[in-house]
């Protein structure tokens, strides 16, 4: 009897989970955030868009961007490599402005085309009233 007494006490000691946290949570500690997170949208779908089509736009400029960074850097070892190729004072000029001029061209030329990418592109509805404006 005295062992039966025991386990019931023990048993009244444990902490009593709440009913309807129980019900809810479906057994474990995380299925109550599960069945919360199921029930109430944390982004709303017009907000889930916005969100990926920022993050579309800003990894697409930063993929332009590493690969103008790729290319410049390989630039400037082909320009390293003339530079010390040179036997005169005027091949040592002329590879400093062509590698100047080539790194201008490419520089306005790349950049162009990732601020083209950070542009805001007007919605199919938008574009369409323009043309009937």
């Amino acid at each position: 009897m005295t062992a039966n007494i025991t386990e019931d006490e023990k048993r009244e000691r444990r902490a009593r989970p709440e009913p309807g946290l129980a019900q809810a949570s479906g057994g474990g500690p995380d299925g109550f955030r599960e069945a919360a997170a199921s029930r109430i949208p944390l982004i709303f779908p017009e907000w889930e868009k916005s969100i990926e089509a920022t993050r579309h736009l800003f990894a697409t400029a930063l993929k332009d961007g590493l690969s103008f960074a790729a290319s410049s850097l390989h630039d400037q070892a082909n320009f390293l490599r003339n530079l010390s190729d040179s036997k005169t004072p005027s091949e040592l000029l002329k590879c400093h402005l062509d590698f100047a001029e080539k790194f201008w061209s490419k520089s306005f030329s790349q950049g162009s085309k990732i601020l083209d990418h950070l542009k805001p592109q007007p919605s199919s509805a938008a574009g369409q009233a323009i043309h009937r404006a």
